[in-house]
């Protein structure tokens, strides 16, 4: 068995990971990336949807800022001004940024990492052994995702998250559950109703949210102030979640947590930033096209002659029924470092976290000097920008100027102490 010593180990080829390897390299910082590229992107979001994001908003790390969608778009013929983004036009940009930015990424699965005494130890599924000064965690939603608990005994032939499916015409003709009213939820039922499947949309809130449409041309000095356009949407909360991460670290832990984790659950209140919402142009694909339960909560549910039965509490608190062939649990994901099968127990007992995610310094580093997460990992530490692609460049460019800064400084020292030895001995 080879093991092979290195200064940075990077673990995850999608956005994150792939952005600050990106960062790496153009700061000649040595290091090896592990991962599928864009494993999610092109093998997990449903075929035919569209980014909630704008164009502007969809880009990933580019040190030089140069390859940017828009770019990408204008080389290969493609719409960009006014259009919808689709998953197969950003997929194509993703990997195409991948192989021009990072061509090195290694297609192989990170199966174990853990602490050593100047450093970690990384085993790949090849067998390979790796030894790294410093490592990057970028695993993104990978071991993210959250089925509430009433659901989560449900056999699996009953029961899915909705980032599992790449395909949903095989529910073609089948009574399917979503539940959720966020724009995985909405778009998953408009392309599960599209796929003639029988849908019906259960959502806890009273009401769906509803972008509206962009407006086109120029607006005023009021509405722009008023209403600041940023990556996440329009108004002052967004606009400083994306624009200032930093004092966003800077507020109170819990209120950090609040607006990650429970933000969409206090409608009106300062710490509501980000709830669930619907792009404008699906709501003529979901409203009017299939049964919307809205304020109804899950009570319980049970596997019965194959099909689930779901007893739910509508408005009022009365009791309803609704079997389905499948529940689709469109969720979202909550971050928790247990759930990530490579690491050492060791590891996860001495990381300190913010609830199940790890407490990062100010350039994404852990309670663990030399291992970094980044991310939604980051969330609770960051804000919710780390949820989105924009986020990409404001963590890419904190860890890869803490690495370079740390490398710098170490030879710094290793120069002097030897020119101290040099001097010593020639006296």
């Amino acid at each position: 068995m080879r093991e092979v010593d290195l200064p940075v180990a990077v673990i995850g080829a999608g956005p994150f990971g792939v952005s600050t390897a990106a960062y790496l390299r153009s700061r000649s910082v040595e290091f090896r990336i592990f991962g599928s590229p864009m494993h999610r992107w092109r093998t997990q979001m449903p075929a035919g949807m569209f980014l909630k994001s704008e164009g502007f908003a969809s880009n990933l790390a580019d040190p030089i800022g140069r390859y940017t969608l828009q770019h990408f778009c204008e080389a290969e013929a493609l719409p960009y001004e006014g259009a919808r983004v689709s998953l197969e036009t950003f997929t194509r940009y993703a990997v195409s940024f991948q192989q021009r930015l990072v061509p090195m990424v290694e297609d192989v699965l990170v199966t174990m990492l853990d602490r050593q005494t100047h450093g970690f130890r990384l085993r790949l599924s090849t067998g390979e052994e790796v030894r790294a000064k410093k490592v990057v965690v970028a695993t993104g939603l990978s071991h993210a995702e959250y089925i509430p608990a009433e659901l989560a005994k449900l056999p699996a032939q009953l029961l899915s998250h909705s980032s599992e499916h790449h395909h949903l015409d095989a529910f073609k003709g089948r009574e399917v559950v979503v539940m959720g009213s966020g724009q995985s939820a909405l778009e998953t039922a408009a392309l599960l109703n599209e796929a003639q499947a029988t849908v019906t949309l259960l959502v806890r809130r009273s009401s769906i949210e509803w972008h509206d449409s962009p407006t086109r041309g120029q607006r005023s000095i009021w509405q722009r102030l008023r209403r600041p356009e940023s990556p996440m949407g329009n108004g002052l909360k967004l606009w400083l979640c994306a624009a200032a991460p930093m004092a966003f670290y800077h507020l109170p832990e819990q209120i950090r947590v609040d607006v990650v984790r429970t933000y969409g659950q206090r409608r009106g209140t300062p710490l509501e930033v980000l709830g669930p919402s619907g792009s404008w142009w699906l709501k003529e694909r979901v409203v009017g096209r299939m049964p919307i339960l809205l304020g109804h909560g899950v009570r319980k549910v049970e596997a019965k002659d194959s099909k689930v039965l779901l007893h739910v509490a509508d408005p009022d608190g009365e009791s309803r029924h609704l079997t389905a062939d499948h529940v689709i649990a469109a969720t979202g994901y909550r971050y928790n470092v247990e759930s990530l099968p490579f690491l050492s127990r060791r590891l996860i007992s001495e990381l300190r976290c913010v609830q199940e995610a790890p407490s990062l310094s100010p350039n994404f580093e852990s309670s663990i000097p030399g291992l970094y997460f980044t991310g939604i990992a980051s969330a609770y530490n960051f804000g919710p920008v780390m949820r989105f692609l924009c986020g990409t460049d404001y963590a890419a460019r904190r860890i890869s100027s803490d690495i370079s800064r740390a490398q710098k400084h170490s030879r710094s020292s290793v120069s002097t102490a030897l020119a101290s030895a040099r001097n010593r001995t020639a006296s």
